[in-house]
């Protein structure tokens, strides 16, 4: 399936599992949901890996890219993080 279709069947799974109880709106989020966003995590971490070799080995073939890619991690710096903003 294409992520936009799984994001379809996910998002009216929960949508499904939607309750109301004194104009309060309750979702659940189902052992299916859970696992469904485990594998698009695992493919789209994937993906993220094999673009970074790939930046990887442009960056070294490349000294303008190489220069580039340096300048933005001096300002990056060599860190590590836990959570991840969207930009």
């Amino acid at each position: 399936m294409k992520l936009s279709e799984i994001k379809i069947a996910t998002t009216v799974a929960i949508m499904q599992s939607a309750t109301t109880k004194d104009e309060r709106k309750s979702l659940t989020v189902s052992e299916d949901v859970e696992r469904q966003c485990e594998i698009v995590g695992q493919h789209l971490g994937k993906a993220f890996l094999l673009e970074c070799i790939t930046n990887a080995e442009n960056c070294l073939d490349d000294s303008k890219k190489f220069t580039e890619i340096m300048k933005q991690f001096k300002k990056v710096g060599a860190r590590f993080s836990e959570t991840v903003e969207l930009d």
